[in-house]
């Protein structure tokens, strides 16, 4: 009886990660191509959810882009996730990078859980393939918030270091939602597959507001 009781005690965490993180997918590590998905703030902020985010969308802060996260991604569609139970994100220097591009510990916390397990076990690993892209790609600091107007999603694309293909652009309606960048294994630009090339719901021009 008492080792019934060990076991389910044992059980409780994994469970209860499990009903948070979503449906497990997958294996760590395999899978073939990453999106790099670079919300745009004012998109956001202009959300029920955002609307109660005072750390990305509060008064006096004018985030651009910022980063959603990096996903690990099956070429023929579709997407592993969840793939092993995870620790709390701890502290390190690592994740304090991090934490200037990817705002607040439960957007990082959910990213790590349902995202970065298919990556790897280690923490500072995923984050730190995180911060890779952002010194690579960069967050197109050219396009702030506060700067509303209107910009052709071709010239939109050209604010990154890649090929045109490498990036899909995701809208709102007319408004600009996400930017996606393909990328390999290694952090670099490859073209994105149909998979993902359909996702691209945007007008020729975006609003930015």
């Amino acid at each position: 009886m008492k080792i019934l009781v060990i076991v389910g005690v044992l059980l409780l965490p994994a469970a209860a990660w499990a009903e948070q993180c979503g449906p497990v997918r997958g294996v760590a590590g395999r899978f073939d191509f990453y999106l790099f998905s670079l919300s745009w703030a004012p998109a956001y902020c202009d959300t029920e959810s955002g609307r109660r985010n005072p750390q990305q969308c509060g008064k006096g802060v004018d985030y651009g882009f910022v980063v959603h996260g990096l996903w690990p991604q099956y070429a023929q569609g579709q997407w592993p996730q969840c793939c092993q139970a995870v620790d709390r994100v701890r502290p390190s220097a690592v994740v304090d990078e991090t934490s200037k591009v990817m705002i607040g510990a439960s957007l990082r916390q959910h990213e790590w859980d349902k995202h970065g397990s298919c990556v790897t076990s280690r923490q500072d690993e995923y984050f730190g393939k995180i911060n890779q892209a952002v010194a690579a790609f960069g967050l197109a600091p050219s396009l702030r918030a506060g700067g509303a107007g209107r910009i052709r999603v071709s010239d939109l694309k050209r604010n990154w270091p890649v090929p045109p293909q490498s990036v899909t652009v995701t809208c709102t309606g007319k408004k600009l939602a996400e930017v996606r960048i393909c990328l390999d294994k290694e952090l670099s630009p490859v073209p994105c597959p149909p998979t993902v090339v359909g996702a691209d719901n945007c007008p020729g021009t975006v609003v930015l507001d």
